[in-house]
């Protein structure tokens, strides 16, 4: 009986052994839907990113580092907000007719037509949107206000200037 136990104890912390020891080899495996799209995180200069006003070591890529399908991710904290630009495949057309998102109205920033939006549940008018066509589909600039934090200025005004500022950055 006890050389039973033995054997069982011995099997058991060699599976543990196994299991907490294995090492997986190679890349991981991008999002699907990633391909190609404009990649604010390394496309645009942190230079850049000083001059508007930003600080570059505040950046946070894609949701918490990971990646979601069909989007790309960047994202910078401030005092009171967060900026995000994302870029996609979806066209400003299929923004449009997500039920999700609400108050649309086009304008002309800087030399391109700028699609402006908000989120349905966003009652508070904590964030806003704006949105460009680009090559591959559509890239996103947005301003979430911190929760709980009074706001230094308008969301979509601030949205407006990095766009202006951003311009030659964006892609086309």
């Amino acid at each position: 009986m006890a050389l039973l136990r033995v054997m069982v104890a011995a099997l058991i912390i060699g599976l543990l052994t196994v299991s907490c020891g294995s090492t997986v080899v190679g890349e991981p495996e991008r999002a699907s839907g990633q391909e190609g799209l404009f990649n604010a995180c390394t496309d645009i200069p942190d230079s850049v990113i000083e001059e508007v006003g930003l600080d570059p070591s505040t950046e946070l890529i894609d949701i918490d580092g990971v990646e979601q399908p069909g989007w790309k991710m960047c994202m910078w904290k401030s005092s009171w907000y967060f900026f995000t630009i994302m870029s996609t495949n979806y066209t400003l057309d299929d923004v449009r007719n997500r039920p999700d998102y609400i108050k649309f109205d086009e304008s002309i920033i800087g030399d391109r037509v700028g699609l402006w939006f908000r989120r349905e549940s966003d009652e508070t008018i904590d964030g806003c949107y704006l949105a460009f066509a680009e090559s591959r589909g559509s890239v996103w600039l947005n301003i979430e206000a911190k929760a709980g934090t009074p706001h230094e200025g308008s969301t979509c005004e601030l949205v407006e200037s990095f766009a202006l500022q951003l311009a030659s950055s964006l892609p086309r």
